[in-house]
């Protein structure tokens, strides 16, 4: 008998219309009027734009397998919103002689005229969201004259105030905008003027080290930390100069070059992307708005500018955390002091064996010069020695590891009482917060400040994410055990080879690859090493072992 497989997806966690169980009972009734059996695949709460959702993926892989001869949507835009991925799947599932059906727009890829409907559907599906994107950037264009500030975490530097205006009609209104906070401008002058001065983010890191300068929630700052605040408009005194920047890149400048006065800052919108679009976090330039706003600029135009083109030319990937050729335990070794990272610091030149010792420094201490933390250095070689020996010296033998994977593998196949427990307390909270939602929409009809507005919205917002993080906790509890066993599968074939394996290799990589098997991390703290190991070996808890290096 044929299998289809249906294929169901909404982007909010919702009861109400093209809901995931109505999509489904439809293309069903279809499927049982053919005598078809079926496979049941859905996506809730994942946008069209993101192929990378669990449930069609399965849908490909299954295809692939050639374990389905049909496919049956509700409706076209269910695959994406983007007309290449529709031709895209529509491509592969012909290719491999696969029926196609959308039950609303009565599509079947099996004639030639099914096929140009579906071309021509898809066009238009595009269509509409692109126009949808356009009105939204229309909309965000006409609130980025105004200089507001739309909401989200504030820059450092600045607060939130909410000011009254009187609109054109003679109404009182309300806004947010930036208001400065003194302490904070002064860093944010400091971490430009470091900049300017070693042209390094490396070096400005270090700087505020030692400086003893924390970002606003109390911690150090970090290098993306400091570059994220070099590059953001809000800091520049908007200018002439400032304005050619911007138009040299094809951005969409909401005010006319005389509104940039030298004295304003800037506000960009639409310049990150949303959860799930492709590439880095940024948009291309040509999608940004940029405005300029009420608070005041802080550093000079021109200066500004020579910032982002020093950004752009040492935009070069470099890491503290980059692994180092000869240290085993590069990438795994933290200062157990302050948990900073231990980087690698080579020593002289030896005249005999023309060798150079490399030892194991606190990034903190090294960065501070040992303002911050006062943990010893330790010889590299003499370390990655005394671990490697107490790994292999407390190694059981094999047919002991053999009956800890047989358990491991029949408590994760059978699952534990708590994780059905946790999985049933999960569904329960989606259920809760799709009430919530429901009640939030229908408060939103009625005639509600734009502050209440703004917040019913966030909370919406906030809903649906966390609905979207525990029906993944879900889906992952269902698959977590067959891989975990596929992985025990390798590891018991290897296991029995290990010490020969790890005394044997001569490539840093390799041995470093098979460490990370049972090791997590290790600490270093003045003359005592722990290691503490990943729970494939310690199945209940990560246990600590101690070394001590002379």
């Amino acid at each position: 008998m044929s299998v289809a497989g249906i294929y169901s997806r909404k982007s909010l966690f919702t009861g109400k219309g093209e809901s995931i169980k109505n999509q489904i009972e439809s293309c069903q009734q279809y499927a049982n009027s053919k005598n078809w059996e079926t496979c049941i695949y859905y996506d809730e709460g994942f946008s069209g734009q993101n192929k990378n959702r669990p449930g069609f993926q399965k849908l490909l892989k299954d295809i692939d397998q050639g374990n389905i001869q049909h496919v049956i949507f509700y409706k076209l835009d269910r695959i994406s919103r983007r007309m290449l991925d529709i031709l895209e799947f529509i491509e592969n599932t012909n290719s491999k002689g696969i029926d196609f059906i959308s039950i609303t727009e009565n599509f079947d890829t099996t004639s030639p005229l099914g096929r140009a409907m579906v071309h021509i559907a898809a066009t238009f599906a595009q269509l509409e969201r692109e126009m949808l994107q356009q009105r939204v950037k229309d909309n965000m264009l006409q609130l980025a004259k105004t200089g507001r500030w739309l909401g989200g975490v504030t820059p450092t530097g600045f607060c939130s105030k909410m000011i009254r205006y009187n609109n054109m009609q003679g109404k009182e209104k309300t806004m947010h905008v930036l208001e400065e906070i003194p302490e904070e401008i002064q860093i944010i002058k400091t971490i430009y003027n470091e900049y300017l001065r070693h042209q390094s983010l490396s070096q400005v890191e270090k700087s505020l080290l030692q400086m003893g300068i924390l970002t606003k929630n109390g911690v150090n700052f970090q290098k993306q930390t400091i570059k994220n605040i070099l590059s953001n408009p809000v800091y520049v005194k908007a200018d002439p100069h400032v304005y050619s920047y911007f138009n040299d890149l094809n951005v969409d400048i909401a005010n006319s070059v005389e509104d940039f006065d030298g004295i304003h800052g800037l506000l960009s919108y639409n310049k990150n992307k949303n959860q799930g679009e492709k590439g880095n976090k940024l948009r291309s330039p040509e999608n940004w708005i940029i405005a300029v706003s009420k608070h005041q600029g802080l550093i000079n135009g021109e200066q500004w500018c020579y910032v982002q083109h020093l950004l752009s030319k040492n935009n070069k990937k470099g890491s503290i955390w980059k692994k180092s050729e000869n240290a085993l335990l590069s990438g795994f070794l933290r200062c157990k002091h302050c948990n900073s990272p231990m980087i690698i610091k080579y020593g002289q030149l030896n005249k005999k064996t023309k060798k150079r010792f490399y030892y194991y420094v606190c990034q903190r201490k090294d960065f501070s010069k040992g303002i911050q933390c006062s943990n010893k250095n330790i010889r590299g070689d003499l370390l990655d020695n005394a671990i490697l020996t107490a790994i292999l010296k407390m190694a059981p033998e094999p047919k002991e590891i053999y009956a800890k994977l047989n358990y491991i593998e029949d408590s994760l196949l059978v699952g534990p009482k708590s994780q059905f427990g946790l999985e049933k307390d999960s569904k329960k909270k989606i259920e809760s917060n799709e009430k919530k939602i429901e009640q939030l929409i229908s408060k939103l009809e009625k005639n509600l400040p734009s502050t209440t507005t703004k917040r019913i919205g966030q909370r919406i917002s906030e809903l649906d994410k966390e609905n979207a993080l525990l029906k993944s906790s879900i889906d992952t509890q269902l698959t977590i055990p067959l891989v975990q066993s596929l992985n025990l599968e390798i590891v018991r074939s290897k296991i029995s080879n290990l010490p020969f394996l790890i005394e044997n290799i001569d490539d840093i990589q390799m041995k470093r690859t098979i460490l990370a098997k049972f090791v997590y991390r290790v600490l270093w703290q003045e003359g005592i090493a722990e290691i503490i190991f990943t729970p494939l070996i310690q199945n209940s808890k990560i246990d600590v072992f101690d070394v001590a290096v002379k």
